[in-house]
């Protein structure tokens, strides 16, 4: 006996059931005709959340950023054509920070391809490398598109997704018309949902033999996931205990801990600073260049990278021994570390004392906003507000990772887009993230990624979000980078200076909007909790920011560390 087949309406239902049955609570989606199927199943589940929002590139930057803060996997529902080629930058971002994004892209028919058919693009393989797994699923009035066979192609995505290798995935939907059929009412007919097996890494004994006996060893912290950095405040407890100086990298989470090396990338300034002979490195990327080509001395065995995540990471050809488990299933294997000698992290602690000391003086002499004590400022309220903190690109993350202060072991979640590290999508990221916390979110981000995402701010309404945009009209990095161009030619090609501020942007959205002209007026505007969206908008020099950089490097170049031998 032959089966019927299924309808379009009856196969986005069985798409979107099988996302909600697998713990999918997170819908995003742009508006498009092709993807009707999909959305009709949206609207008839109540207790999901779906934001909408025009713009595919901002809509798939927020599902990734409510991802990052939640480790669950969120999806992006599309129409077909250049709604899916919006969606590259995010997927870039997702496959590079291991981020569980589904794309899910309703596409025209087969046998509209290379026709020259309205709003039809070859859509299959459009992400390449970038997704972990791409599938296309059959055409509803198709022989082979069955109730199991689709459920099977959803649990295998998800499966994918969440797995040893998250990342992002790609489902293309063709889909024929006409696009919704009506409705039957008595024609449903309820899923079967097989048992879903999710490979876990089970942490097996391991031996280090003499690793910890040395007197010249560091621990490393770099970037951690959420779930990762639920775990800091025991993993610092255990790394501090061990003797060794603690760095941690600003999207660790463990920034602002107190006992670790704080201003690691300033002291380097110096060049005579001994190399450690061991690392201990936990988690992904440091956003210093300085601290890890300070590191690089290590190679192979006497530099342990521990890490869930099997994607690459030797920047500096080291070819680090990599342990595959979680960082916290590590530290318990060894509940009593403790290295030979305390001179070598005092000598580290020392040198930190008086870098702070420097920076203090710097920073508090005047009530002149600089970007270095933004970022302090910023360090400080989150801190004492319980903030979730994202980071931008460029300054932002650079200028909290070197200056900021340490405070307590209380939990602060920080998150930024370093995978790729573009400047792409940071408003609407950072929309993602707060309709994944329970916090309000303290954001600093620049101008240039500002007005790279302006078309986010919708995102943000009904958000507790402070979004502090510094303002230098440019891209101030490049003052820092070693072009051989001339002054001129830097300024014109690569700052790209413009005379826009973003008071009206605010307002156009409805934005609450502040212009803090001090340290004392932005310390006010950051000391309470955003009841909604609003912009603090701090305006600083590139110039000014490069003499300030190179004046505190010139005076921490001038102090006399003493380091043992």
């Amino acid at each position: 006996m032959s089966r019927s087949l299924l309808t379009n309406r009856e196969s986005g239902r069985i798409v979107i059931d099988t996302l909600y049955h697998l713990g999918v609570r997170h819908f995003f989606m742009s508006p498009g005709a092709r993807s009707s199927p999909l959305v009709a199943a949206l609207a008839e589940i109540e207790d999901i959340e779906v934001t909408i929002h025009y713009d595919e590139r901002g809509m798939s930057f927020a599902a990734l950023g409510h991802s990052m803060a939640s480790g669950l996997p969120s999806v992006c529902i599309t129409t077909s054509g250049s709604a899916v080629a919006n969606l590259l930058p995010a997927c870039v971002e997702a496959s590079h920070s291991g981020l569980p994004v589904i794309f899910i892209t309703a596409d025209r028919p087969p046998e509209l391809r290379g026709t020259g058919a309205n709003q039809t693009i070859l859509q299959t393989g459009i992400f390449g490398t970038f997704v972990r797994l791409s599938r296309e699923l059959p055409c509803s009035e198709n022989d082979f598109a069955s109730k199991e066979s689709l459920v099977e192609s959803i649990y295998e995505a998800v499966a994918v997704a969440t797995g040893e290798n998250p990342g992002p995935v790609h489902i293309n939907m063709p889909i024929r018309e006409p696009l919704l059929e009506k409705e039957d009412a008595g024609s449903a007919v309820p899923l079967v949902f097989p048992k879903f097996h999710q490979t876990q890494i089970t942490p097996s004994p391991i031996s280090l033999g003499s690793f910890f006996s040395t007197d010249y060893g560091v621990v490393v912290i770099g970037r951690l996931s959420a779930c990762e950095q639920v775990d800091v405040p025991e993993i610092i407890e255990w790394a501090v205990r061990l003797g060794w100086p603690v760095f941690c990298d600003a999207l660790s989470g463990a920034r602002l801990m107190p006992g670790i090396i704080r201003h690691g990338d300033w002291i380097l300034q110096q060049s005579h600073i001994p190399r450690p002979n061991r690392v201990l490195h936990f988690g992904g990327a440091l956003v210093s260049k300085r601290i890890g080509k300070w590191l690089s001395a290590c190679r192979e065995n006497d530099y342990i990278q521990v890490r869930e995540s099997p994607l690459p990471l030797d920047p500096w050809d080291q070819k680090p021994n990599l342990i595959r488990m979680g960082i916290l299933d590590f530290c318990r294997m060894f509940p009593n570390p403790s290295s030979s000698s305390p001179h070598w992290s005092l000598a580290w602690k020392s040198a930190d004392t008086s870098t702070e000391r420097i920076l203090q003086q710097q920073y508090e002499a005047s009530d002149t906003l600089s970007e270095p004590e933004i970022l302090r400022l910023i360090a400080r309220a989150a801190f004492s507000l319980n903030h979730t903190l994202f980071l931008a690109n460029s300054m932002p993350v650079r200028d909290f990772d070197s200056s900021a202060e340490s405070f307590g072991t209380k939990l602060l979640p920080v998150f930024g887009n370093r995978g790729a590290s573009g400047i792409d999508g940071n408003i609407a990221t950072i929309a993602g993230i707060a309709l994944a916390s329970d916090r309000s979110v303290l954001a600093v981000i620049g101008d240039l990624a500002a007005l790279h995402d302006l078309n986010s701010l919708p995102l943000l309404l009904n958000q507790s979000v402070t979004l502090v945009i510094v303002n230098n009209h440019g891209g101030g990095i490049f003052r820092f980078l070693p072009l051989a161009v001339s002054p001129d030619k830097r300024e014109k090609y690569w700052e790209t200076p413009h005379p826009f501020g973003f008071a009206d942007a605010a307002a156009q959205f409805g934005i609450e909007y502040h212009n803090p002209t001090s340290v004392s007026a932005l310390k006010e505007c950051l000391s309470s909790v955003a009841t909604g969206p609003r912009i603090v908008e701090c305006v600083t020099d590139r110039e000014e920011n490069a003499r300030l950089h190179k004046s505190i490097a010139d005076q921490i170049r001038e102090l006399d560390f003493k380091w043992p031998h």
